[in-house]
Parts: structure tokens; C-alpha cells; sequence
């Protein structure tokens, strides 16, 4: 992670080095230093320094562009200060021992970091596998294997993932453009990387394996002005601190909620595995992109095709019907290449297609090479994608091989073929997304607020000063209070326990509906008497009287929370009593665009029912953008605020608005 805003401003000298000098060079046969020298001196065509244990980098009379060091961690210090005299401006550090090792290695890598800003440095890792350039033969690494050139840059946290990646892309026929394990990232991580291969040209697609994201609004940023795919393996999915949440939001929340919430608002599509990985960036690389979600599946097999439309289903495709034949087009178990070429070429003429899915299984008689070969002529012929599956293993083998020669996008199985179909369709959305700037409203009373749970009849009040569409309501300290209120309100009202240490007021009797002026004060007495049962540990304040929302409308949750690493998070969801039965919910990432939180609610389960539902009404989404947009600016004017729950925000139908009738603020 860049340290005191680090600037990066040597990527030439890193990835097209003229010069590079071997730091902890070693005739050790099995050692990483032994493994450097081989890898470098055999395909670099530049000039190589080789520094044994008594050799210095001083010594060298020419310029050295990068260093590559693999020595003992206790002495990289001294490695990287005699680099910066002499004037080497990048440095890949393969060494360990450093933040990973603890706090005596922290400290040590943050010495790194003040010396590469003192010289003007650009330092990759510690603690990784190195950077490989196939372009210019340099592999700057100790993997065993020189990865072959093509369009797709490789970014990993994991040094040990590296050379398995190779080898898995070998497999595929995926080239790469540039090759970088980032290791610890004390200097250089994947958000200046994004950076860098936004202006690359040999880089189409970007892929990344993250354990981490450490600066979210930078990573926002530039993931966003790449204008390139980016693919994204994350791991760690777990939800620490979690149950430590005193609003629904922070329960419902989690880092890898989080973290999804990120990648989506960043254009970046995540993936679960790495073959999802490796099978998505050969369908862009080898793919115009779709104009729209329609695909057509052509099959010699029903079973097979039921499957991927199922899948293509759930990855947010279409499969329409053809004005000729079903979709899926199932061709029988004794299709011929002329009946694949026929069904090609008809789907690749149908304008009411947008791309194609091909599935073949070998059976008695299939000409698998032959139909592969059709399949790679069509594609010559079309601006639609194709993606291909050959199922089986040794004997649609050759077939597989002259896909790839063509350089079809093929997937062992006709699932992944679907998701990485959809990811292409995804992709096609975000790239033509825009971004318009949510209403301000600005509030300058400049008050703080008191540090604990907010009273809710405060709460209330403070939503109405931002303009909240807030029900009429008023709190009560006694029955005789309750009955001024009732008096002055002239509605019927929902009763609410007031009590700082009581989240789930109708589980301990604290709320009571339909209370008019009449009963108020009896059941204010009985409410007190049933709460002090239930929760006879709480302090009771009185009872908030809450006009009643006759007419019906869609119950949801609107909040916010505020994470050390993320910022604020805004939620919105399904709400009610319910809210953690259903849990269904989506985050966004605080600032918000209109485009944003339209996105969120259609991310909701219950997306449907805003539009006409079974011929019920039509709800505007307008009212909600207003509302969050609100809630942003109520969560940047006060920074004190951690937990926000607006629960139930009722959206009443057409364009009647919101009503609010509870909201629950931490401080």
C-alpha cells in the first residue's frame, strides 16, 4: 500500500527495463536466487548484472533500470538505500519476512516504503513472486515457466497462486501482457496497477487476485476510468464483528457484502473460482461484446441444453424463442457439421439474437474436429460472441485444440459457458453507465450529537429538519403526556417504547396499534408494565406516538453505517419486522450516484413489485433515490453518526411519496 501519497511514476523502467542487476544472484541449484539468473539470462535480451553476497550495486558503471533482490530480509534495507544512491529507480523485492512475519517485519517493510519515497522509487512486493513481460521474453520471477504474450495483464496478492495461473492459462491458450505479483503491496498495489494498464495498450482485460482492498476510494476511482474489463478473485468471506451491530444495517452488512457492494459500483466483475477466472477473460479476449442479453443454444443434446438455459437464466440472460425452431436448437445425437453449420449461420442472421452458446457430447459418429472447424469459420463471419462447450475429456480432446487454435472461447462445462456469457452481457451494462450527482440538502446548524442511541422523538425531529418525509408524532413521558399528544395529533397512532437498550420493541410488548385519545393513558400504563416484565433491565424514557399509515405501500429498510475501512455504507431493502427473516437487502458505497441507487433496488428480490406487479400499482423509485440521498448527506454533515435505521420507509403507490414512521441513530 502506497505510504504519504507515493507517487508511481516508473512503470517503463519496471516493465521494459534496458538493464537489470540480480540482487542475491546464487550458483545454488533450487535456490530463488539460482532460479532468477536462469529465468532472466535466458530470454531477456537487455544487459544483466549479477550481485553475489560480496558484490555491490555501487559497482556497477552503468545505469541499472530495475533490481530484482532475493536476499535475507534483515539486509533489503540496506539493498534498497544503496539502490536509491545510485540512482535504480524500480525494485522488485522477492524477499519474506516482512508485515507477513509480524511486527519486527512491519516495521522493516515501512522502512522500505520511507526509502523509496525519499529516492523517488518504484517497489514491488516484498514477499513475491516477481513480474514476467512476455512481450519483451523478460520473467522476472522464480516461476519455471515463461507464460506465453496476449492481451490479458495478471495482478496477485498470492505468489504461490502465480504459477499454478500459468500453467492453468497455458492450458486455455490465454496470453498475458503483463504479469505482476504484488506480494505485500508496501509500494505498489492493484489500485496504481489499474492505473498503469488503463493507458497499456497490449492490455485488453485486466485480472486480479485480491485478499484485500486498502484505499476504497482510489480503488473506485480507477477502476471505474480503466474503460477495460476487469475480473476479480477475492478471498476471505467472512463476517467478524458482525453480531456486535446495534442496527439492522450493521447485522445485515459484513465485509463481503461489503466488498461486493464495491466491485458493482466499481464495474468490476467478481468471480467465485479460477477457472470462472480464466474461462471469462478468454470469452472477452476472444468476443466482441454482446449488444444485448439474447443467446440462442445450439446442442446435439436436450439434457445438456436444458442445463445451460437454466444457467443462462440465472446469469441474467434471455433465451427467446426463434421464429424457425425452439431455443435451445437441439440438433439430435447424430447432427452433422453441415447441420451445426446450417443452425450457426441461421442464429448468426437472426437479428433477435444477440450471441450464441454452443454445446456438443461426443456420440457414436459425431465429426467433433469437423464441427469445431465450422465453428471457428462462423466465428470469422460474426460480430456476435460465441462461446463453446465440448463436452467430455479425451475424446472431444482435438476438437478442444482447434477451438483454441481459433481462438474460439471454449468451456469444459456448458455452465461456466453461461456465466461467462453473462459476465460479457454485464460488462456491456456497466461500460455504458453514467453517473448523475444525488440533490444536496444542506443543513448548517451545525450541532453535534450526544454520544449513545439518539432518542427516537430526536431522531424524528432531525430527519423533519433534512425534509424526511416523517409521519406526525410526539413523545410522551406519562399517560397524562400521552393524552396532550393525542390531543394535539388528532390521528390514530402506533404506541413505541423509548428505552436506549431495547432494539426489538415489539418482542418485549413495547408496541401497541390503534391508539386513539380515549385509550391512550390505559395502555400507556399497561404498555410500562409489560415492557418492565419482559426487559427488566431496560431504562424506559416514555413512549413515542406515531401517526398511523392507513393506505398500503411497500415496507422498507433504509440505512447506514459507518466502517473503518469502507466508509459510510447505505443500505436499502426489504423492510418491516421481517427485515433479517428475508434479509433481502443491497449495499452501496457513500457517495452515491442516482445510477447507484437505482441499481440497488434492482438488486432487491422484491425489484417487482414496483412496476405494476400482477396488475397492482406502480411505485416511484424517484422517492427513494430522494430519500437516500438524504441519508447521505444527514451521514457527511454529522461524522458521528455510526448506525442509521430508517425501518419501516412505507412507499406508497404512484407518486404519493414515502412515509417514515421509526428511525433509529447511533452516535
Amino acid at each position: 500500500m502506497p505510504y504519504d501519497g507515493y507517487m508511481i511514476q516508473n512503470w517503463q523502467s519496471l516493465f521494459y527495463p534496458k538493464s537489470i542487476a540480480i540482487v542475491g544472484a546464487s550458483e545454488k541449484i533450487g535456490s530463488v536466487g539460482y532460479s532468477l539468473v536462469e529465468n532472466i539470462t535466458s530470454t531477456f535480451k537487455g544487459k544483466t548484472f549479477l550481485i553475489h553476497r560480496e558484490d555491490h550495486l555501487k559497482d556497477i558503471a552503468d545505469p541499472v533500470d530495475l533490481a530484482v533482490v532475493a536476499v535475507p530480509a534483515p539486509i533489503v534495507t540496506s539493498i534498497v538505500e544503496e539502490a536509491g544512491a545510485k540512482g535504480v529507480k524500480t525494485m522488485i523485492i522477492i524477499s519474506a519476512g516482512f508485515k507477513e512475519a509480524g511486527v519486527e517485519g512491519a516495521l522493516k517493510e515501512k522502512e522500505i516504503v520511507q526509502l523509496a519515497n525519499h529516492y523517488g522509487m518504484t517497489i514491488i512486493g516484498p514477499n513475491c513472486l516477481g513480474v514476467i513481460n512476455p512481450e519483451i521474453g523478460m520473467n522476472a520471477s522464480f516461476a519455471p515457466d515463461m507464460p506465453s504474450f496476449g492481451g490479458a495483464a495478471f495482478v496477485s496478492q498470492s505468489g504461490a497462486l502465480c504459477t499454478a495461473v500459468i500453467d492453468y492459462a497455458k492450458h486455455l491458450n490465454l496470453g498475458f501482457s503483463k504479469f505482476v505479483s504484488i506480494g505485500n503491496k508496501a509500494c505498489v498495489d492493484e489500485v496504481d496497477l489499474f492505473d498503469y494498464f488503463a493507458s497499456d495498450a497490449k492490455t485488453r482485460v485486466v485480472l486480479a487476485y485480491i485478499e484485500d482492498v486498502t484505499r476504497i476510494p482510489e480503488f473506485l476511482n480507477n477502476a471505474k476510468k480503466i474503460h477495460k474489463p476487469i475480473l476479480l478473485l477475492k478471498s476471505g468471506k467472512s463476517d467478524e464483528g458482525k453480531a456486535a451491530s446495534v442496527s439492522h444495517t450493521g447485522a445485515l452488512g459484513g465485509k463481503d457484502i461489503y466488498y461486493d457492494a464495491l466491485f458493482r459500483q466499481a464495474g468490476v466483475l467478481r468471480v467465485g473460482t479460477i477457472p470462472e477466472l480464466f474461462t471469462a477473460a478468454s470469452s472477452f479476449l476472444y468476443n466482441p461484446l454482446p449488444k444485448g442479453n439474447r443467446v440462442a443454444v445450439i446442442t446435439n443434446a436436450g439434457g445438456p441444453g436444458i442445463l445451460v438455459t437454466d444457467a443462462a437464466i440465472a446469469a441474467g440472460l434471455a433465451v427467446p424463442k426463434l421464429t424457425r425452431s425452439n431455443n435451445p436448437i437441439d440438433l439430435l445425437g447424430d447432427a452433422t457439421t453441415n447441420r451445426y453449420g446450417r443452425a450457426l449461420a441461421s442464429v448468426c442472421a437472426d437479428d433477435a439474437i444477440d450471441s450464441l452458446l454452443v454445446l456438443l457430447t461426443p456420440q457414436g459418429g459425431t465429426p467433433i474436429t469437423e464441427i469445431a472447424q465450422s465453428i471457428v469459420e462462423v466465428k470469422k463471419t460474426t460480430d456476435k460472441p460465441i462461446i463453446v462447450s465440448f463436452m467430455g475429456q479425451h475424446r472431444v480432446l482435438l476438437g478442444v485444440d482447434v477451438l483454441k487454435q481459433g481462438n474460439v472461447a471454449v468451456c469444459d462445462y456448458p455452465e461456466d459457458a453461461a456465466k461467462a456469457l453473462g459476465l460479457l452481457v454485464e460488462y456491456t451494462r456497466v461500460s455504458k453507465q453514467i453517473f448523475t450527482e444525488l440533490p444536496v440538502t444542506k443543513i448548517t446548524d451545525g450541532k453535534k450529537l450526544t454520544t449513545g442511541m439518539v432518542p427516537e422523538y430526536e431522531a424524528m425531529t432531525l430527519l423533519k429538519t433534512y425534509g424526511f418525509p416523517v409521519v406526525a408524532s410526539g413523545f410522551a413521558g406519562s399517560a397524562k403526556d400521552g393524552k396532550t399528544v393525542m390531543d394535539l395529533l388528532r390521528v390514530s397512532c402506533a404506541m413505541k417504547i423509548v428505552s436506549p437498550d431495547i432494539t426489538h420493541k415489539s418482542d418485549v410488548g413495547g408496541v401497541v396499534l390503534n391508539i386513539t385519545a380515549e385509550t391512550v393513558e390505559s395502555l400507556y400504563e399497561k404498555m410500562m408494565c409489560d415492557v418492565k416484565q419482559n426487559a427488566p433491565n431496560a431504562k424506559l424514557e416514555g413512549v413515542l406516538l406515531v401517526e398511523m399509515v392507513k393506505e398500503k405501500g411497500i415496507e422498507l429498510i433504509i440505512g447506514a453505517t459507518r466502517d473503518p475501512l469502507f466508509g459510510v455504507m447505505i443500505m436499502v431493502g426489504f423492510g418491516g419486522v421481517t427485515v433479517e427473516v428475508f434479509n433481502d437487502t443491497a449495499f452501496g458505497i457513500a457517495p452515491l450516484s442516482k445510477e447507484n441507487v437505482m441499481d440497488m433496488m434492482n438488486q432487491l428480490h422484491i425489484a417487482k413489485l414496483f412496476d405494476h406487479f400482477r396488475g397492482g400499482p406502480s411505485y416511484n423509485r424517484e422517492t427513494v433515490v430522494d430519500v437516500i440521498g438524504k441519508v447521505q448527506q444527514l451521514m457527511t454533515d454529522h461524522p458521528e453518526i455510526t448506525e442509521l435505521d430508517i425501518n419501516p420507509c412505507i412507499l406508497l403507490p404512484e407518486d404519493k411519496g414515502a412515509k417514515i414512521v421509526d428511525v433509529r441513530i447511533c452516535v
